[in-house]
């Protein structure tokens, strides 16, 4: 009887192990179906994979990746990376009608957890959620940009560097050069006077430092961390997080130290940099008792560094672009620097007020701006609610992709996108074509790049004034090599990978 009974609790044992195994299976099938079920109305696209979707799809860079799935889904597309469901829109006409038309809507930020390691917690602009304290502090760096760089001051503070990149370039003559770090020498210069008032040797240590490790994140980084799409990897002490702390607390520590020195020189009756602007504004707000959670510390420190980190990469990225361009068609280059000679000569410096006279070198440097599309997929934006568009619906706080470099290289839009031609910006009188329908290189809307208006100016004075003094050239014996080439698979834009060129001076 016993051992019956014994048999019987055996067999029910195994019975109920089996009924839990089972359970636990269907469980996790459904599970895995679900999660790779596409919200109500959502765009098509890949079905992608149970728990991680499409993540082992992003195999190249993204909008290399976005143009094969247009061409198969449409120019609006959904996908799974990960756990957060993506939107990729592609062309004019979707990419304007969310970032212009419905501009509230497509206004947020995914809350990547790189951005929010890097920003301390999401204050600063670029990356921090469309709320009323970006508001106030895109408002503040608004204003700091109007007040410190724009027209006259900004072309003082950049010809002033001048002399001491004259001085560095004669002492390579006849030696191959990086024009990256000549670049960055340059901006940092130029940025260092506007954000701090503070002067700095060319060759300062602290730039090249930086340079250096500004580079190094950019790469390291690639198509970003897990725990960018998984919020469990956040947990798990893997090398990405550490690599992204340990490059942010030296980054930022270099701009800390200029940040210290500033604070303690700072005059609330004489304000005469960015930096000082936001500490004054940050004064009124103690004062007045209002906004003073949006404007702590952090809060300004992030708001300079964004000015500061932006300035100087967007420029020095699209001139890096020209260079390798204008060496590897100096055909271009010759045409460009017939104009800038026949116009403004060797006597006197390119000005702002150039701008308008030279056509085909304002061509030229749009044609640079269309062809590299440094940011190809721009700043990942979020829905801030529930909205439609292109008949599909989309939940709020998805994440969405803008993919402009499908507007810069439409077929339909421009003849021969593929070759570098600034008769892409030039109509048929020779008047210069500055806003083509499908050319949005700096993002436009709510979000769109805030400091557009400089960054243009700062183009166009530091392109002109190489062009007008010195000749960029192939290496002798590398006349065959590419320079244009790029580096791979990385969310941080088309990055061209390190060259070398000849530059020489012009006779006087």
């Amino acid at each position: 009887m016993i051992d019956l009974l014994g048999g019987a609790e055996s067999s029910f044992g195994q019975l109920n192990a089996l009924t839990i195994t089972a359970t636990l299976g269907v469980v996790t099938a459904t599970l895995a179906l679900w999660s790779i079920m596409r919200p109500k109305g959502f765009p098509p696209g890949p079905r992608g994979l149970p728990i991680v979707g499409s993540i082992f799809s992003m195999n190249d860079s993204p909008e290399v990746i976005f143009d094969k799935w247009s061409k198969k889904y449409g120019d609006i597309f959904g996908v799974k990376i990960g756990e957060r469901w993506m939107v990729v829109l592609n062309g004019q006409a979707l990419i304007k009608e969310a970032v212009i038309k419905q501009g509230v809507d497509f206004a947020d930020r995914p809350d990547f957890y790189s951005m929010k390691i890097f920003t301390e917690g999401f204050k600063d602009i670029a990356f921090s959620p469309y709320s009323e304290t970006w508001k106030l502090h895109r408002k503040l760096a608004h204003t700091a940009l109007r007040h410190f760089a724009t027209g006259k001051p900004l072309q003082d503070l950049i010809s002033s560097v001048y002399p001491k990149i004259e001085k560095y370039l004669a002492e390579k003559e006849g030696k191959p050069v990086d024009p990256k770090l000549l670049l960055t020498l340059l901006m940092y210069n130029v940025l260092t006077q506007m954000c701090f008032g503070q002067s700095k040797e060319l060759e300062d240590p602290t730039i090249v430092a930086w340079k250096d490790m500004n580079d190094d994140i950019n790469e390291g980084v690639g198509l970003g961390l897990a725990a960018d799409f998984f919020s469990w990897a956040r947990y798990v002490p893997t090398s990405g997080p550490k690599m992204i702390k340990d490059t942010t607390d030296k980054l930022l520590g270099y701009l800390r130290s200029m940040v210290d020195e500033s604070r303690k020189q700072y005059d609330p009756e004489n304000i005469n940099d960015f930096y000082s602007l936001l500490l004054k504004a940050q004064d009124d707000a103690r004062k007045e008792g209002e906004n003073v959670d949006k404007m702590t510390d952090t809060h300004i420190f992030q708001t300079i560094s964004d000015i500061f980190g932006a300035g100087i990469q967007t420029t020095v990225e699209t001139l890096y672009w020209a260079l390798a361009l204008l060496a590897t068609y100096p055909e271009i280059q010759a045409k460009v620097k017939t104009e800038v000679n026949d116009v403004i000569g060797r006597n006197r410096l390119p000005t702002i007020n150039d701008r308008g006279k030279l056509p085909y070198t304002e061509a030229t440097l749009y044609e640079v701006m269309r062809y590299s599309s440094i940011a190809p997929t721009a700043v990942p934006r979020a829905t801030t609610r529930d909205t439609k568009l292109g008949g599909y619906s989309i939940p709020k706080g998805t994440m969405v992709m803008m993919n402009t470099y499908s507007m810069h290289f439409d077929p339909q839009e421009w003849d021969q996108p593929d070759k570098f031609l600034p008769d892409h910006f030039l109509d048929t009188s020779g008047t210069v074509r500055d806003h083509p329908p499908s050319f949005l290189p700096f993002g436009a809307g709510r979000r769109g790049c805030l400091g557009e208006a400089v960054a243009k100016a700062d183009l166009f004075l530091i392109f002109t004034w190489f062009m007008q003094n010195y000749t960029f050239s192939r290496v002798p014996g590398k006349e065959s090599e590419d320079i244009l080439k790029m580096i791979p698979q990385t969310a941080a834009g088309r990055l061209l990978r390190p060259y070398e060129v000849m530059i020489q001076k012009h006779d006087q």
